[in-house]
């Protein structure tokens, strides 16, 4: 990754070199307003394209050198061995291109920067829960987003009328109707499929620690550009539901979330706009993009991981992380 940012950087160099070359020329083609106003304009775009790609790098910079610095420590430097191995295994079962650079980077808290032009995409775990193993099942959700990013198009294509088209059922503004659109293909349904990447890789594990890590005071209430957790939670057991998982699987999920929800007094409704409609379609729909999830196709080496437990020698780490997540029984890798 170094030597590519390094490249860019070379060429980003060239060019600025050439822009201050033009510059030289404006006060020279000043009377011609036409030619002035194209140049100007062009050397404006080149600069805020290079502006844009200065700051990423630096972004970059400042991911990869905390990885580096919390590498100088052994017990981090093995989890992040141990994580970026973790990622791999479920980047894989996602069938995503091999040739990605996909790196785990200490951060305040979980996101993720796709650099697709690059083939690259950094994943931020806080560093407080890189010694933490059972939480690493949040970055799952981070791998939904670089899915999402992939399939896009058609996933728009798919989902987007359908919104819609409920949306104008109960929604009598146009106005309205259009704007929760753009939410819905800007922000919210990206968070929802990748909620539902996670759960078809991680199961009941993912839906506990987001739980944990994520719990609102108002499960209903929109927070920033992520949906309400009833609305993440009845799209990840919609979909156990409609893939046909064992019914154990579909049974842990239900308990997970019941557990928590029972606790909280506000009323489980949803508002029209994210209604449990809208998202039982969107669980429909990745049904038929992921038909043989993970998870369900292994349950059973699942249990049995999570029974074994304590014990995790030459236990795959896609079973063993989600198996300490769900059962809390935390170990040391």
């Amino acid at each position: 990754m170094v030597d590519r940012f390094e490249y860019k950087l070379r060429g980003i160099e060239l060019d600025l070199e050439m822009q201050v070359r033009l510059c030289k020329y404006l006060p020279v083609i000043k009377v011609r307003r036409s030619a002035y106003r194209e140049l100007y304009t062009r050397i404006l775009f080149k600069l805020q394209q290079h502006r844009q790609s200065a700051y990423l790098l630096h972004m970059v910079y400042e991911l990869l050198s905390l990885r580096e610095k919390a590498r100088k420590y052994e017990d981090s430097r093995k989890s992040l061995s141990l994580v970026d191995e973790y990622i791999d295994s479920l980047a894989e079962e996602l069938n995503l291109p091999t040739n990605l650079l996909l790196v785990v980077a200490p951060q305040s808290e979980y996101a993720s920067l796709p650099i697709l032009s690059e083939r690259a995409f950094i994943m931020m775990l806080p560093l407080t829960n890189l010694t933490k193993p059972w939480k690493w099942v949040l970055l799952s959700h981070e791998l939904g987003h670089l899915y999402f990013q992939y399939h896009k198009e058609s996933i728009l294509v798919a989902i987007l009328p359908v919104i819609e088209e409920e949306l104008k059922e109960t929604i009598r503004k146009e106005e309205q109707v259009e704007e929760y659109v753009h939410l819905w293909g800007e922000y919210w349904l990206q968070e929802i499929i990748s909620d539902i990447v996670a759960t078809a890789l991680c199961g009941p594990a993912y839906l506990k620690i987001l739980i944990t890590e994520a719990t609102e005071p108002k499960p209903t209430q929109l927070y920033g550009t992520h949906p309400p957790l009833d609305a993440r939670a009845f799209a990840q057991i919609t979909y156990v539901e409609l893939v046909g998982a064992d019914s154990e699987l579909t049974l842990t999920m239900k308990r997970v979330w019941e557990e928590f929800r029972n606790g909280v007094r506000e009323t489980a409704s949803l508002p029209d706009y994210l209604s449990e409609e809208i998202v039982e379609h969107i669980s429909r729909l990745m049904v038929n993009i992921i038909r043989r999830p993970f998870i369900v196709t292994n349950w059973g080496d699942f249990k049995r991981v999570m029974n074994g437990l304590p014990g995790t020698k030459d236990e795959d780490l896609r079973f063993v992380i989600p198996a300490m997540a769900l059962s809390d029984v935390h170990v040391r890798l």
